[in-house]
């Protein structure tokens, strides 16, 4: 397949074509930073081009509570593009309010790349209504690891994964520091490291949301006994409380974010 330049264009393609398109404006995003002997490099979530120079991901993929972003950390874009080869981004020192821009109230951060290509590729973007039932797309860089190889970055850990599902529920609600946020909800568990992907109509192509999280409903307890295990270590016993979990998994609505991203120069 050719690769894709410019916005997305998603119409009349196979899931696994929008696949292959969305593989070139979504990355892993990767924290660099100076630690005692040396650097160290971790992955901390997902986030795609909205604009040929312009990236969104979530604020706590960037700027998470119990790890924030500290002055004199580099980020790199990763983007495994056939398992052998990628592009990378690199955006050293970026300064808070000018390269990297916060909005917690939004759960959303937005990068300008300057370094990205004039012709990057780009998510067509959808403002208008999600329904239940209507099929979607979620693509991103779940529990990535960057490693390196004789000093080479190595991609062998940058797994680009994608799903398919159907959207269960779509509800306003406040979680956290989001007030009244417009949720899609899906059955299906997005894994750590999925955040700040997009979320994609199947007909369409186009972005209807990017991934926060997921939660969990406890349906049922009960203690339990394991019986598989031939021996176990000394002093523990062999009963458990076992929990039975619903999970649900949701993702911010476009249009939450739509006149922020707008003051970017993003448009339709």
């Amino acid at each position: 397949m050719i690769s894709p330049v410019g916005r997305l264009k998603g119409k009349n393609k196979r899931l696994h074509e929008l696949v292959f398109d969305m593989r070139h404006v979504v990355f892993s995003v990767i924290r660099e930073r100076a630690l005692p002997g040396g650097k160290g490099a971790r992955a901390l979530g997902t986030g795609f081009f909205v604009a040929p120079k312009i990236f969104i991901t979530c604020d706590h993929v960037m700027n998470p509570p119990n790890d924030p972003h500290l002055a004199g950390d580099n980020y790199f874009l990763v983007a495994n593009l056939t398992g052998r080869s990628g592009k990378i981004y690199r955006i050293d020192g970026p300064q808070l309010g000018s390269e990297i821009t916060l909005f917690p109230n939004l759960d959303l951060a937005v990068l300008k790349v300057s370094s990205a290509d004039s012709d990057q590729p780009y998510c067509a973007l959808e403002y208008g209504n999600v329904w239940e039932g209507q099929e979607i797309g979620v693509v991103g860089y779940p529990l990535a690891q960057l490693s390196s190889v004789n000093g080479n970055v190595s991609l062998d850990g940058v797994l680009y994964r994608a799903a398919r599902g159907c959207v269960t529920a779509c509800y306003s609600s406040n979680d956290g520091a989001l007030q009244n946020a417009p949720f899609v909800e899906v059955n299906f568990l997005f894994v750590p490291g999925n955040s700040g992907g997009p979320v994609f109509s199947t007909d369409t192509g186009r972005v209807l949301g990017f991934v926060r999280g997921y939660r969990a409903v406890k349906i049922r307890e009960s203690v339990a006994t394991a019986t598989m295990i031939q021996q176990l270590p000394l002093g523990l016993g062999n009963q458990y409380i076992e929990n039975l979990n619903a999970i649900y998994s949701v993702a911010i609505k476009m249009d939450f974010v739509r006149s922020t991203i707008e003051s970017f120069g993003v448009t339709l």
